[in-house]
């Protein structure tokens, strides 16, 4: 069994990772890259890319694995010819992301780029309809691999800061290969992260583990430690935002909570961001009792007064950044907040300001700004202490900046 790191050694994202042997191949992630990471490219540049690397060293089965839904992982989906597998709910949040963009070209039909837009999208749609999923193992069941020719692929659930991440154990040749995919500990679905690889990751040749944080200083903070701290600030101001993504339900979790004992409603603008809380609510409330439940209120014209004299807390996204600015515009400014929940370096480091200044520009739309947020990553001594626990032969770090070592 070989390997063969296409992306990743050097940069965060955009992930290719190959494992093959004589008869067989399968590749996991097949990733975009991210803004300001590896070399920008445009569609026909990663369509190229992605057929030279597919048509060299072909073997008799192969398929792709995606280990989650990031677009820096499973990006350039679209331009595979393979069979491609992916977790049973992180196929149905790229669905509800998809179909939701193509409602909205499809509203807007009549404008020529619209128009391309929707097909593409109908596209991408019929092509994620095609992928092959796994349902994400019970407590205590052992999950089943799955095999491309001679080799075996088994996910393993774990916690990162999106929902129906995976791990994979990839097995042929009498080697066993460890690749963890995004992962964390300190996430509220992060305790089963150790029990597992003691469990499961045993006499592994490779271990292929991701290391985003092992040049950088961010804290890692327990969700609930984000939660404690999402409350003290909302209850010193009357209306909160909180820019947040709409796929990490550990972080939207924590800012219900938060709101919850603020005694603030918890509202919403986005439909992508109903459907996935409606989604992560039909899937996970029972099992986590009632961590992972949400009723948001969607917020209209028509709530504008009531919400104005009681308070709230609105969970948003960069995209809806014109009509934030309407309502802001209406209250007063010091008693307004902002909670960023992402990474500052997506304000803070030039590169990525050039190369997307949403983020820089929707802080600066508010008064009042707070940073809360815990990455989505592991730290440093998570990823010392994966490898003490994996004890394999080998080591290769990816997902991680050049020149970044344990």
């Amino acid at each position: 069994m070989e390997i063969k790191i296409h992306r990743g050694l050097d940069q965060i994202g955009g992930c290719i990772t190959e494992i093959w042997t004589d008869s067989s191949r399968v590749f996991i992630d097949f990733g975009q890259n991210l803004p300001s990471n590896g070399k920008a490219a445009t569609p026909e540049e990663d369509a190229l890319m992605v057929a030279d690397i597919i048509r060299n060293n072909e073997k008799e089965h192969q398929a792709v694995f995606y280990t989650h839904a990031h677009e820096d992982h499973v990006g350039l989906f679209r331009y595979i010819p393979l069979e491609q597998y992916i977790g049973e709910e992180s196929k149905e949040l790229l669905l509800i992301k998809y179909k939701t963009l193509l409602e909205g070209y499809e509203m807007a039909i009549e404008e020529e780029h619209q128009e391309k837009n929707y097909r593409t999208t109908k596209g991408l749609i019929d092509k994620l309809k095609a992928f092959k999923t796994w349902k994400r193992t019970a407590l205590k069941e052992s999950p089943c691999p799955i095999t491309i020719g001679d080799i075996r692929v088994t996910p393993f659930f774990t916690c990162h800061s999106i929902y129906d991440a995976h791990m994979f154990l990839v097995e042929a040749d009498g080697k066993r290969i460890w690749h963890t995919g995004d992962y964390r500990q300190h996430g509220y679905m992060g305790k089963g992260l150790f029990p597992m690889l003691r469990r499961y990751a045993t006499d592994i040749d490779v271990l292929i583990t991701e290391g985003t944080m092992l040049k950088r200083k961010d804290k890692c903070i327990h969700e609930y430690e984000v939660s404690r701290k999402m409350e003290s600030v909302m209850q010193a101001f009357k209306y909160v935002f909180v820019l947040a993504s709409a796929t990490d339900i550990e972080r939207l979790a924590s800012i219900k909570v938060a709101a919850e004992n603020a005694n603030k409603p918890l509202c919403i603008l986005s439909l992508f961001m109903k459907r996935t809380m409606e989604f992560f609510t039909e899937r996970e409330s029972s099992l986590s009792h009632g961590l992972f439940s949400f009723a948001p209120r969607c917020y209209t014209d028509k709530l504008y007064g009531k919400l104005k004299r009681r308070g709230f807390t609105m969970v948003v996204g960069t995209s809806q950044a014109d009509r934030i600015k309407e309502l802001l515009d209406k209250l007063p400014q010091e008693e307004t907040l902002l909670i960023y929940s992402y990474w500052d370096g997506y304000y803070k480091n030039a590169e990525q300001v050039k190369a997307n200044s949403k983020y820089k520009e929707f802080r600066e739309m508010f008064y009042n700004v707070v940073d809360i947020h815990t990455s989505g990553h592991a730290d440093k001594a998570t990823i010392r202490k994966v490898i003490e626990t994996v004890c394999p032969k080998e080591v290769i770090c990816i997902h991680k900046e050049a020149g970044a070592t344990m």
